[in-house]
């Protein structure tokens, strides 16, 4: 097995083990405790209030799940490219080309790895922020005596979100160090570019990243 594939497989077994984290954190996509917001009709305007800015945290979570899968497109797309910069170098018999872009390669394919976790990742996160307006709309029940007021049980609400942002917060740092570690491919694949280019004068930097 070559270094490139040994290197893809370690990072395929990275990713695997946070989306193992990411799944056991998340089995099916619904919330154990939930409260119909037409139960909330009593509430006095600084209640909705609370609600409703507790509702632009899913607004939010949307559009980071939105940029998350538009980015890792536009990785896979950055892939198909760098594979057809391949083909060129090694039509043209430049071993150190090919190397150059191979290196190229490596990156963006770590890369593609952390950005399919980032989107399981922020799918989860939606999830998350949904579990906070659940929280927020039972704080407001028991706040202002409604649906049983002040003996509500707000706890199961709180314990659901609590356990959900934990593992949230837990698989976002393995996401950051996916995102690191493509980063430290980035730079060697600078290395051999310079060593490349120190050696044939060759500052096509568009071969080795359009």
């Amino acid at each position: 097995m070559s270094k490139h594939a040994i290197g893809r497989a370690a990072i395929v077994g990275a990713a695997s083990l946070s989306l193992l984290v990411l799944s056991a954190a998340g089995c099916g996509s619904s919330l154990s405790y939930t409260i119909d917001k037409k139960q909330l009709r009593e509430a006095s305007r600084r209640g909705q209030l609370w609600v409703y800015d507790a509702e632009n945290e899913i607004v939010v979570a949307l559009d980071r799940l939105d940029e998350a899968k538009d980015e890792l497109h536009t990785v896979r797309l950055r892939i198909k490219k760098a594979e057809r910069t391949i083909r060129r170098a090694e039509k043209g018999g430049k071993g150190s080309a090919v190397r150059v872009a191979e290196a190229w390669l490596v990156h963006l394919e770590s890369l593609e790895d952390w950005a399919k976790l980032n989107v399981r990742l922020h799918r989860f996160g939606l999830r998350v922020a949904r579990a906070a307006v659940e929280l927020a709309k039972a704080q407001v029940i028991q706040r202002e005596d409604l649906l049983g007021g002040k003996n509500f049980n707000v706890k199961d609400f709180k314990v659901q979100y609590d356990e959900l942002k934990k593992r949230f917060d837990r698989a976002r740092k393995r996401v950051r160090k996916m995102r690191r570690d493509a980063r430290k491919k980035e730079q060697r694949w600078w290395t051999l570019r310079r060593r490349y280019v120190a050696q044939t004068g060759d500052y096509n930097t568009g071969l080795w990243i359009d």
